[in-house]
This record gives structure tokens, sequence and C-alpha cells, in this order.
């Protein structure tokens, strides 16, 4: 997903110019017929990788296939009942991404089997970490509208001349293969926090002399789209202030059909090393921090500042004012860099959801492995173990089963908790009926031991 930040390796979308604007306040609505009650707020939610594209939401780049559409294999049922009967025991909801309603039918398939066992579909969109004004991203996402003249389901998501389903552009993600309007029960949003913080070049940070500021600006990687929301503060609150502006317009489009929202979240050492102010707290601590590139890429094993929790509080805090309520904060975990940050960012979010009763959500996925890695739970800590003989997709399962015995073995997991099993990247490799739940290394089958390991 567009995506991740993971394993110091960060890959973010191009730059383009976006001008910062006012909070929009939500509008009111027009009577319209009510939506049906909300499910009660799920346990489990799965989200598979069925993209028929490429990581990052292009779906029309051939050279990077991923799998098949959702339709010829999870729209048939007998592939996976056990999996179906344990989403709806614990009001589960079904994961896809906005790009892949265009290939769903209104009237079979995934969507009328989905309806017809009542597991909520959510529909994740992709368009948020895009360095543009968030109000016309949503107009896009939306309705279809071009962004500064730019039709970024061609320019961005490599939607061109579409076979197979509608043209997005002018009509926006939610249009089913057969012309339908379709309403998902749930909207996940991407992280424009973190994401569209400047970065800092920690090369140039340490070998530039001057003041503290001087340093801090020239390794600054600036873009037209952070300049003109800066200082750093103005450019947070900004990005804050973004998550109103697009639900606004969801809001004025759905009216009393607006799906619940949700929002992911990074937790990963990107957040301490785009964190201005966790930067600044360092170096007035230990002004002769810095010296080598290397101290920065440190900051979580030596002076981690966790003020990602507080930013998320901030965030919270901006949407309540709003009138929003998000349905789950889903969290996105680089495990591969340092199990103790992680883990102990896990417990201060944890700690700070709770206290405002929402749903804490950990995203169950890994996409910086290499196809014949697996992480392994040790009964303490996750460690990352070359398995040559082993089939990659099994490697991948075996992956997420050691991530949910380590967040139940160090108590992070508890009952309330949503665990999203699902995947960012290539892996599993399975299309039509290999993604049987019986198939060793299919999805299904990764999230059945899942729930049964956290739901015995």
């Amino acid at each position: 997903m567009s995506r991740r930040i993971s394993m110091g390796t960060i890959w973010f979308a191009a730059w383009a110019i976006g001008l910062a604007a006012p909070v929009v306040q939500m509008m009111s609505q027009p009577t319209v017929a009510a939506p049906p009650p909300a499910s009660p707020v799920g346990g489990f939610s799965f989200a598979p990788n069925q993209l028929a594209g490429s990581p990052w939401y292009r779906p029309g780049d051939p050279s990077r296939p991923v799998n098949g559409h959702l339709d010829e294999s999870f729209g048939q049922r007998e592939r996976w009942p056990a999996l179906l009967k344990k989403l709806k025991q614990h009001h589960g909801a079904f994961g896809i991404t906005a790009a892949e309603i265009g290939h769903l039918s209104s009237s079979a398939g995934l969507l009328a089997l989905l309806q017809a066992e009542g597991i909520p579909v959510c529909v994740e969109l992709p368009a948020f970490t895009q360095p543009l004004d968030a109000a016309a991203l949503a107009r896009a996402e939306v309705l279809g509208e071009a962004v500064e003249g730019v039709n970024i389901f061609s320019s961005t998501f490599r939607i061109d001349a579409p076979q197979g389903r509608p043209e997005p552009f002018g009509k926006g993600w939610f249009m089913t293969r057969d012309g339908t309007p379709f309403i998902p029960d749930e909207i996940v949003l991407d992280e424009r926090v973190p994401n569209l913080l400047p970065e800092f070049d920690a090369a140039v940070l340490a070998q530039t002399p001057g003041t503290w500021e001087e340093r801090k600006q020239a390794a600054r990687r600036q873009s037209p789209f952070t300049v003109s929301r800066q200082p750093y503060d103005r450019l947070l609150r900004s990005l804050m202030d973004d998550y109103v502006r697009y639900l606004a317009v969801a809001r004025t489009h759905w009216g009393a059909r607006m799906p619940a929202v949700s929002l992911h979240w990074n937790v990963n050492p990107g957040c301490e090393w785009r964190d201005e102010h966790g930067l600044d707290a360092i170096h007035a601590a230990n002004p002769a921090w810095c010296k080598t590139p290397e101290e920065f890429h440190h900051i979580v094993f030596t002076a981690p500042q966790y003020n990602s929790v507080r930013y998320l509080e901030q965030l919270l805090d901006v949407l309540e004012h709003a009138g929003i309520t998000p349905r789950t904060v889903f969290m996105d975990v680089d495990w591969l860099y340092s199990v103790p940050y992680v883990t102990e960012t896990l417990r201060r979010h944890k700690s700070s959801l709770a206290a405002r009763g929402v749903q804490m959500g950990i995203s169950v996925v890994e996409a910086g492995l290499g196809e014949h890695d697996e992480l392994v739970y040790d009964g303490q800590t996750l460690l990352r173990r070359a398995a040559p003989n082993t089939p990659p997709n099994v490697l991948y399962e075996n992956t997420l089963v050691a991530i949910a015995e380590y967040l139940r073995g160090s108590g992070i997991y508890e009952p309330g908790m949503q665990i999203r099993i699902g995947s960012w990247s290539r892996r599993p490799v399975e299309t039509e009926a290999e993604v049987d739940e019986t198939n060793p290394g299919s999805m299904a089958h990764a999230a059945n031991r899942i729930i049964s390991l956290l739901q015995p």
C-alpha cells in the first residue's frame, strides 16, 4: 500500500505542489434513506492482496503483477467456508483496495457472498499519501475528478484505458464492474502523518557546520508541498486538518450513508527520523549529538521520543472537534528494525487509545522479508531466519503466525483489539483456487490459524 515506512528504506510518493487550506466545517446533510444499523466493532478483519496489479496501488502496471481478482478467488464460497464462519462469528470485515471495486460484480461473486453472510466490506483508500490538496484528492477518489488538471488514476495509479472495469476517471473508485454505485461499510485512510513530513539527510545533518538550526535547514529535504506549509507546527497541524477536509467531501457525497471511518498509523523508526520536535529535544539534551549518520539512524535504540503517540492524540482531537470518531486506528508495524521500539510504541498507543474509547487495531502483515526468509517467535522476541527449502507462501504464513504469537506472548494483544490479517506485497502468490483455506501458505489458511491462536 502506498505505503509503509519499513526497515529504514522509506518509500514515498513523488512530490507535487499542494497548498494548505483552512479547515472545512462538516456540512449539514440532506435527508436520505437511513443506513442499516452499524455492525459491532470486529475482532478480526481479512485483507488479502488480490489486486491484479502491483504493490503501492498500481494495478495497471503489467510488469509487477500480484494476484488475480477477488471474484475469481474469494468470490467462491467453497474455497474459504471456515474463515467465512470465523469472520461472521467475530463481526469481522473483508478488506479490499479501492482499485479492485471496479473489477467486482454487484450481483454475484465476492460482494454478493459477503452481503449474504452479513460480513462488512472495508475499503482501503490509496490517494491520501499523495502530496496534493486533501479535498481535491477526496473529490478524485469519491467523484473521479481531476487533481490540478491531472487524471491521477492514470498518472499515479496506472489505470489507462481499463478493460473489464469502468473508467475511474470521471466516476471515482466506487463503481462496480456492472456500473452500480457501491458504498462500503467502512473506509480506511492511509497515513498522511508522518508520510508527508519532510525527511532529513542524516549525512548532511552530521557533517554540516554551524548552529543546530542551520544544520537542520541544510539537511531538510524540502518539497514544494512541505515548503508551502512550514514551519513544522503549521505543517503538522495542516496535515491533521487534511483528514477533516477529505472526510467533509466524502460526507457531503454519501450523506447519511457515510461509511465508518478508520485510520492507518505508522509504528516504525521513520516516525522518529521525521519528527523535528524529537530531533530538537535530543539535540537540546546533548548538543554534541549527531556527528555521524549512524547516530541519527540509531535514535530508536538510544533516544526514542515516542512523539507519534502524542501526534495521534492531537489528530484524534482535531477529528473529534469536527464530529468524527474513527472506528479503529490500525497500527502498521515494521517488525524488522527494532522489536523493543515498536513494542513500547504499541504499549503507549494501546493505553492512549483505550483512554479515548477508540479501538486499536494491528495490521498483521510483513512487506520487507525476502521470499526465502521468515520471522519466528522464540518465546521472547521475533527472529529472522532463512529457510530456502520451504515454499515462500508457507514462509509468509509462518511469519504472520509468529507475529500473532508475539503479540499474544508480549501482552500487546487482548480481546477487543482488532487484528487485520493481510499483505502489502506479492506474498503470498495465489490466484483463483490457490486461495483455498486448506492449502498451507494460503492467506485464508494463515488467517484461520491466527484467529484460532488468539481466540481458541
